[in-house]
C-alpha cells in the first residue's frame, strides 16, 4: 500500500540528460565540441585544443508531481485531519527538490589520442514528498465503509487515516572514455559508465478509523477495534497500521561508443549507450506494507535503457551556430520489476534544436528546445501514481561569459511544460484484484486455522479446556468465513455497477537553474 518512486529530470525513463549547464541553455548538445562532450559527444573531445580541459557545474531542480484522482468513495474520507473534497475527486501532490546537482567533466587531448571523464547524477529524480499519501493506497482504506456495511448495512458512513510518504532516488554515474583521431576530420571513442544507485522509500498509514453511525451522531473509532467488537478478530488485522522503510542500492555498467565527423562548418556526431543491467538490493528496516517489491534482501530489476543519440551543429556565421539532435530510448528492452516494460507501446524519443550567438568576444547567448515523447499508448498500465512520466516540451536559455582568456562562466534556466495524461481504470487501481487477494488470503488463513482446530478436537489426548477452546474458535472461524464470502459478493456487485471505476490524471512541473565554469589549461 505504500510506495513512491521518482523519475528523470530530462530524458527517457530514469535517464537524466541534463548533465551540464550548457545543456540547460541549449539542449541540442549532441554534436557540440566542448568540455561537456565528455558526456554528450565523447568522440568530439578530440577536436578540442591540445592539453587539459575541465568543467564544473551546479544545477538546482524543483518539481511538482500531481495525480488528480477520481474515486467515488474518496468523498467519505478524512486524511491527516482534513476532510476530502466532495464528489470523490482529489489532488495528490508531491514536491521534489534537488537543490544541488553537481557534475564535473575532465579531458586530456594529445596528438592522436584523447581521454575524458564525466561524473554526474545520470538517473533518478532526487527527493519527493507526498504529505497526504497517494490514491493507490487510500483507495484500499476507502473500501472499508463499504465492506463493513456489506455485513451491517448502514453501520458506518466514513473513514479517516494518517499518512505520509517520501522517496529518494539518485543514480550516480562515473563515465570514462578514450578516443582516437582516425583522420583530421574523423574521431572514434569507446568507454563506459559505472552507475551506483542509492534509493530510499519511507511511508506510513496509521490510525485507520471508521465513522460509526450512532443515535448521537457519527463517532469515529479504530476499524480494527470495530471488527474485534463484532467478533471478527482476523478481519481486524486488515485495518492495522502499515509501515515501510526500505533502502535500495545497486551497481551497473554502461558501455558507450561514439563517432564524430567534422566537415568544417558542419559537425555531425553519434553516440550509443548500451543497456545497463541493474539489480537493486533491498535492505528493509521495516516492511508491513504488503508490497513484496520492498521485502528485505530481495533483488529488484531496474535496468537503464539503451540510448541512441544523433546530432549536428552548423556554423551559419563565425558568431552564429545552430544545432539539432535526436534521441531514442530503448525502454521496452529495459527489464523492470514484474516486467512492467511490457506495458509500453514503444520506446521514447526526443527531438532537440538550439541556437547560439556571440554578442562579442566576451558574451555568448543561447536558447534551445526539446520535445520528449514516451511510448505510453492509451490508459497505460506502465504508469501509476507512484511513478509516472508524461510527454513534454522544454525550453532553455542562458549565457556563456568569458571571465579570463581560459575561464568561462555558464548561467542558464530550463523550463519543462508537461502535457496532462489521463488513465481511466475499471475498476480504480485494480481494486478487484487487491480486494480479492486480501480476502482470499484471509480465507486461506481461516481454512488452515480450522484444520488445526479440528485436529485438536480429533486428538484423544486433548484436554477438556483445549476442546472447548477449539470449538469456540471454530465458531469464530465459521462466522468470519461467512463474512468474507459476503464481502466478496458485495465488492463484486459494486465492481459490476461501476461504483469503483475511476481515473488518474497526471501532471508535472519542472524548473532547473544552473551555474557552471569551464577552464582550459
Amino acid at each position: 500500500m505504500i510506495s513512491v518512486a521518482s523519475t528523470a529530470f530530462a530524458g527517457g525513463y530514469l535517464t537524466n540528460t541534463n548533465q551540464s549547464v550548457s545543456f540547460l541553455r541549449n539542449p541540442a548538445r549532441d554534436a557540440y565540441i566542448a568540455i561537456d562532450g565528455a558526456y554528450f559527444n565523447p568522440a568530439g573531445i578530440g577536436f578540442l585544443s591540445k592539453g587539459w580541459h575541465m568543467g564544473f557545474d551546479i544545477q538546482s531542480a524543483y518539481q511538482t508531481r500531481t495525480a488528480s484522482s477520481y474515486f467515488a468513495p474518496f468523498a467519505a474520507g478524512t486524511v491527516n485531519g482534513v476532510a476530502n473534497p466532495a464528489g470523490g475527486r482529489k489532488d495528490f501532490e508531491g514536491k521534489a527538490t534537488a537543490p544541488v546537482i553537481p557534475s564535473i567533466d575532465l579531458a586530456r587531448v594529445a596528438d592522436k589520442w584523447f581521454f575524458s571523464f564525466h561524473f554526474g547524477i545520470t538517473g533518478g529524480g532526487g527527493k519527493c514528498k507526498f504529505d497526504d499519501g497517494l490514491g493507490s493506497f487510500e483507495s484500499q482504506v476507502a473500501l472499508l465503509p463499504d465492506l463493513i456495511n456489506a455485513l451491517q448495512p448502514g453501520a458506518v458512513s466514513g473513514y479517516s487515516m494518517d499518512t505520509r510518504m517520501q522517496g529518494r532516488q539518485y543514480y550516480f554515474g562515473g563515465q570514462f572514455g578514450v578516443g582516437y583521431k582516425v583522420t583530421d576530420r574523423f574521431n572514434v571513442s569507446v568507454g563506459g559508465r559505472v552507475v551506483y544507485a542509492d534509493c530510499n522509500y519511507y511511508g506510513h498509514v496509521r490510525n485507520i478509523q471508521v465513522g460509526v453511525n450512532t443515535p448521537q451522531g457519527v463517532v469515529y473509532m479504530p476499524a480494527a477495534q470495530l471488527f474485534e467488537s463484532q467478533g471478527m478478530p482476523d478481519f481486524a488485522a486488515l485495518a492495522g497500521n502499515r509501515e515501510l522503510n526500505c533502502d535500495q542500492t545497486g551497481w551497473g555498467f554502461t558501455p558507450v561508443i561514439g563517432v564524430d565527423y567534422n566537415f568544417g562548418k558542419l559537425n555531425v556526431a553519434a553516440k550509443y549507450e548500451f543497456k545497463t543491467r541493474l539489480r537493486l538490493k533491498n535492505k528493509s528496516g521495516i516492511n508491513t506494507s504488503g508490497l513484496a517489491e520492498y521485502d528485505d534482501g530481495k533483488e529488484i530489476a531496474a535496468d537503464i535503457p539503451a540510448i541512441l543519440t544523433l546530432g549536428a551543429k552548423y556554423d551559419v556565421l563565425d558568431n552564429l551556430r545552430v544545432s539539432t539532435g535526436f534521441h531514442y530510448y530503448f525502454d521496452k528492452q529495459a527489464t523492470q520489476y514484474e516486467h512492467k516494460e511490457n506495458h509500453l507501446a514503444g520506446g521514447g524519443w526526443e527531438v532537440l534544436a538550439g541556437v547560439e550567438y556571440d554578442i562579442n568576444d566576451r558574451f555568448t547567448v543561447s536558447a534551445g528546445w526539446q520535445t520528449t515523447n514516451y511510448g505510453l499508448g492509451d490508459d497505460s498500465q506502465f504508469l501509476s501514481d507512484m511513478s509516472f512520466v508524461t510527454n513534454s516540451n522544454s525550453v532553455g536559455l542562458g549565457a556563456r561569459i568569458k571571465i579570463k582568456k581560459r575561464i568561462h562562466l555558464n548561467v542558464a534556466y530550463f523550463k519543462t511544460i508537461y502535457t496532462h495524461y489521463k488513465k481511466n481504470m475499471k475498476p480504480y487501481d485494480k481494486l478487484d484484484q487487491k480486494a480479492g487477494a486480501m480476502v482470499n488470503q484471509l480465507t486461506a488463513a481461516l481454512t488452515a486455522d480450522a484444520q488445526y482446530q479440528q485436529s485438536v478436537l480429533a486428538n484423544p489426548n486433548a484436554t477438556a479446556e483445549q476442546r472447548a477452546s477449539a470449538s469456540a474458535r471454530l465458531g469464530v472461524i465459521a462466522a468470519e468465513a461467512g463474512a468474507a464470502e459476503t464481502v466478496l459478493g458485495a465488492v463484486g456487485a459494486a465492481m459490476g455497477s461501476g461504483r469503483y471505476d475511476g481515473f488518474d490524471k497526471f501532471h508535472r512541473t519542472n524548473d532547473v537553474f544552473g551555474l557552471g565554469m569551464e577552464i582550459d589549461f
